[in-house]
């Protein structure tokens, strides 16, 4: 019922206008009962019956209505609620993995519950497209790979943009890329292997995770500056090629080292190079593609933390900051070695340029192995 001027029904009308007050009032959960004390006598001081017109009463309930929404957006009070973070991959994958570790850290570090939700499918694009058009406010975040920097290459339009859709928080760790092979294969370093697909051309299958994958491109990228014809086998399930490469079946793979880290310490498959510009520390004699004459195949893979583009500067980096310290409690990064990666703590700068850079390096890699926009 609203109160307006000359309404004769005075007693009736102040009664109306002041419940109809207190219950817009109310619903203003996140304001403190100080607040809402402070906000009903300001407003109730002003309430005349005869005087109050439908505008002014519109104008006064529009402002309840905006103060909640401005108390919550307010950086000084982030977190005040739950955070959820997005894995854009199935769980028990080595992102979820990662995502559900740090999440328990992020918990105890701003005293707020977070929660893991895995969206797959796409490639990942299902997920990250959830985690862009949600609102900018750091409640919503993406624990997302390095593919993402792919899928505009090999998606086209229907990707999500990584450049513009999202304000990287920091990039976590690095997982070890790594070209295994099958004992049965004789050969115990990438210039063999090579040397052996030159003898046999189109004859030595290699294992991916899928077309258009960044294992398929590394794989592409070798192959084409070696001059080498290799055939290769697309898996979508990482159990049914491990059991396949662990036969012989299959017997190269292009692979993420943490899953097959204990076939190779068994001695059941090999490693003969690093698809990385570096070695890493684990497997320190064991050389990377850059220096063996591959600075392309240098795939560096990523696991990172991604908000809505628009998420205030000062939230983003206090995550950053709460993420930065994260990964360097000895537990984590004990059980970052165990899933072969490497912690790392990058900023959010630097992060947001290494996107940008690697949208623009994967174009042309994308190209030249046939892989063509969908």
């Amino acid at each position: 019922m609203w109160c307006f001027r000359g309404n004769s029904n005075g007693n009736a009308c102040r009664y109306s206008c002041r419940r109809s007050l207190a219950r817009a009032l109310n619903t203003a959960g996140r304001l403190q009962q100080g607040e809402i004390m402070i906000a009903k006598l300001a407003l109730f001081a002003g309430l005349r019956p005869t005087i109050v017109s439908a505008g002014a009463l519109c104008i006064a309930l529009g402002a309840l209505a905006w103060i909640p929404a401005a108390h919550a957006a307010d950086p000084g009070a982030y977190p005040s609620r739950p955070i959820r973070i997005v894995v854009p991959f199935a769980a028990a994958t080595q992102l979820d993995i990662a995502a559900r570790l740090v999440s328990g850290k992020l918990s105890e570090a701003v005293g707020q519950p977070v929660l893991v939700e895995n969206h797959p499918g796409a490639s990942g694009n299902i997920g990250s497209e959830l985690v862009a058009k949600a609102p900018p406010d750091g409640y919503t975040l993406l624990m997302t790979g390095s593919l993402i920097t792919l899928l505009p290459s090999t998606m086209g339009s229907r990707a999500v943009d990584p450049v513009t859709s999202f304000a990287p928080i920091s990039k976590l760790g690095e997982p070890t890329m790594v070209i295994v092979v099958h004992p049965s294969l004789n050969v115990n370093s990438l210039p063999e292997l090579i040397a052996l697909a030159r003898r046999r051309p189109g004859k030595i299958a290699y294992a991916t995770a899928g077309v258009g994958t960044v294992q398929h491109l590394t794989a592409s990228v070798i192959a084409r500056q070696a001059r080498v014809e290799m055939l290769h086998v697309p898996y979508a399930n990482i159990g049914q090629t491990i059991a396949d490469v662990l036969a012989g079946e299959v017997p190269v793979y292009f692979s993420i080292l943490g899953p097959i880290n204990a076939y190779v310490r068994s001695g059941q498959l090999k490693i003969v190079a690093v698809a990385s510009d570096h070695r890493i520390r684990d497997w320190p004699d064991v050389p990377s593609v850059a220096e063996l004459g591959y600075p392309e195949a240098a795939a560096n893979p990523w696991n990172g933390v991604l908000a809505p583009a628009g998420t205030p500067p000062e939230i983003v980096d206090r995550l950053y900051r709460a993420f930065a310290r994260i990964v360097q409690q000895p537990d984590v990064r004990e059980q970052f070695a165990q899933m072969g990666m490497e912690p790392l703590a990058t900023s959010p700068d630097q992060f947001s340029a290494e996107i940008r850079q690697a949208v623009m390096r994967w174009a042309p890699i994308a190209k030249a192995a046939g892989v063509r926009p969908e």
